[in-house]
């Protein structure tokens, strides 16, 4: 698997980890055995010598009482013993086998007996010497079957361990590469999710938990460009509204300097103009703090309001400019949670532009409670707006081709929508030709019936 490179090394240790456990586990098991086998023969080993002792010393009596020399029963005494445990070695008093087999041990047969502490023993007599003697070969080539049979059996365990420990390494690593992989995208820039087989990994928490990063993101990364083309957005456009009465501010700053315009009632309309593109891009920087204000802070402030009292606050800051056509009906007193300057804000943009694109109609502005949220309505009768309008109406910067005359930033909707969604509600635009344009807020009441 070539994305499985990174890790044949891991792969490659686990394998051999697989291996050494297969030969530690097979020595352990043959050493365990084998000491258990030793144990069980060298507790066996008393007893057997001791019934062999008795039997030689039995025989040794009765051949005695019939006075015989050893070497004339020497034979005899030995006759029908089974080599099991021990042998009978018969000498006389110059060291001359009389009976039995002087056998020289192996070197596994010493080691064995002087591992086990198995001792010979020895029957004095006037005439000679009787050896009772540990017969351990039997016993030693018992074992060397086993473990002859032990070894092949040994490596066959091993290569099998070495088998299922490669594929067992392989399944392993495989999440762990398809991660790494993944991972590595993400730190060149690619947020694109790339879901893992799950079903197919040992490891499904790591696999779900990129799966769950990778998707977040890829959220993250696409909300920052849209915030980045929105602030490209916003930088440009606030550049072009402020463009125009800053040319005609200059303009008019070069003609005074310049001595073109010399009569003073030409200077004071000069001066009035500059006053008014002055006013102008105030009003503009003033929205765009505000704007970016409330795009740029975190949760608002969770004060009481009452809807109804910042309505008629809205209203009455606008009374100057609109007279008696702007009507309050406050059918309840909804309250709700939030920022008392943000609302009022919100309020008071939307009533101003129903003001200034309705100029000859009434304005009512309605507060009710429905369904658990507090409503306010801000409808007029004027000309209405096209669909066009209507679809874009919330855009920062934008002003409805159909009043061209009508002076504004086009961010009134935009600082409204902003503040009611900050608030957890929701805003909406309805238009039409005939009837005028209703703008209605909808947010979460406290005294909700």
């Amino acid at each position: 698997m070539p994305n499985s490179q990174p890790f044949a090394q891991f792969a490659s240790g686990l394998t051999r980890g697989y291996v050494i456990l297969a030969v530690v586990l097979i020595g352990v098991l043959t050493g365990a055995s084998s000491a258990l086998a030793f144990i069980g023969y060298a507790g066996t080993y008393n007893q057997s010598m001791d019934g062999l002792q008795a039997r030689v010393q039995q025989r040794l009596n009765l051949y005695e009482s019939q006075h015989k020399s050893l070497k004339e029963f020497a034979p005899a005494l030995i006759e029908g013993e089974v080599r099991q445990r021990g042998r009978v070695v018969v000498f006389d008093t110059k060291h001359n086998l009389l009976a039995g087999t002087d056998v020289q041990p192996t070197m596994t047969s010493e080691l064995l007996s002087a591992v086990l502490s198995l001792h010979a023993r020895k029957i004095r007599l006037s005439d000679g010497l009787i050896v009772l003697e540990p017969d351990t070969d039997s016993f030693v080539g018992l074992m060397e079957r086993y473990w002859a049979w032990m070894f092949p059996l040994g490596v066959l365990a091993v290569v099998v361990a070495w088998v299922a420990g490669r594929g067992i390494s392989r399944r392993a690593v495989r999440p762990l590469a398809d991660v790494s992989t993944a991972m590595r995208a993400i730190a060149e820039g690619d947020f694109t999710p790339k879901l893992l087989l799950e079903s197919d990994s040992g490891l499904q928490d790591l696999t779900h938990a990129y799966n769950e990063v990778a998707q977040r993101l890829n959220i993250a990364s696409h909300e920052r460009r849209r915030q980045e083309a929105e602030m490209r957005q916003f930088i440009a456009d606030a550049g072009h509204e402020l463009r125009t009465p800053l040319t005609i501010f200059m303009g008019y700053l070069d003609a005074l300097r310049s001595g073109v315009v010399e009569d003073s009632a030409a200077v004071r309309r000069v001066q009035d103009t500059m006053l008014d593109e002055s006013r102008k891009m105030r009003a503009i920087i003033e929205k765009l703090i505000l704007l970016a204000r409330l795009e740029r802070e975190g949760e608002p402030a969770r004060d009481r309001i009452d809807v109804g009292s910042v309505a008629a606050r809205a209203v009455d800051a606008l009374r100057p400019i609109a007279g008696e056509r702007i009507h309050l009906h406050s059918e309840a007193n909804p309250t709700v949670t939030g920022d008392d300057t943000e609302l009022y804000e919100a309020l008071k943009n939307v009533i101003e532009n129903a003001v200034r694109y309705a100029p000859e109609s009434p304005v009512d502005v309605r507060v009710a409670r429905s369904d658990g949220h507090a409503v306010v309505e801000i409808e007029d009768h004027g000309p209405g707006m096209s669909p066009m309008d209507v679809e874009h109406a919330f855009d920062r910067f934008y002003r409805g081709a159909s009043r061209p005359d009508v002076e504004g930033s086009g961010l009134g909707l935009a600082i409204a929508k902003r503040a009611v969604e900050r608030m957890a509600g929701s805003i909406s635009l309805q238009s039409d030709a005939s009837e005028g344009t209703r703008v209605t807020m909808r947010l979460p009441a406290l005294d909700a019936f």
